[in-house]
């Protein structure tokens, strides 16, 4: 997450020397919810979910793009409609929590209810009985 939010800033920063406010917030957002899935991706798939299977990947990507589009919409109400094109950190900020927490609460549960978990193995739970 935090990543994300660095990448977000940076490339959103960039984005201002080449277009207005709105736009460089919603590519700025883009970039770093796509850097955020990949290291996330990375980290997940044979900790959390029960391995890396074409319909693993399908079933994340899809979640992750519903949640793009879910967090770019948050983006551009925020900055836009509610902030006006205002620039700064403050503005910045407001937007990528709302665009980060409702998101993630989203994905999390699709991808709860779709993708099935890592079993956990017998033999941690036999060896404690031993002790």
């Amino acid at each position: 997450m935090a990543l994300d939010i660095v990448v977000s800033f940076l490339v959103e920063k960039l984005c201002l020397l080449f277009t207005d406010v709105s736009m460089a917030a919603l590519i700025g957002n883009a970039v770093g919810v796509f850097v955020g899935f990949v290291v996330q991706y990375i980290l997940c798939i044979k900790k959390v979910y029960a391995g890396s299977s074409t319909r693993t990947l399908i079933i994340f990507f899809a979640t992750w793009v519903i949640g793009l589009i879910f967090a770019e919409a948050i983006v551009y109400v925020v900055r836009t409609l509610i902030f006006k094109n205002a620039e700064g950190m403050f503005y910045f900020l407001v937007a990528k929590f709302f665009s980060v927490v409702f998101p993630f609460f989203l994905t999390y549960y699709l991808r709860k209810v779709l993708l099935p978990p890592r079993k956990i193995e017998e033999s941690n739970s036999n060896n404690q009985g031993a002790l």
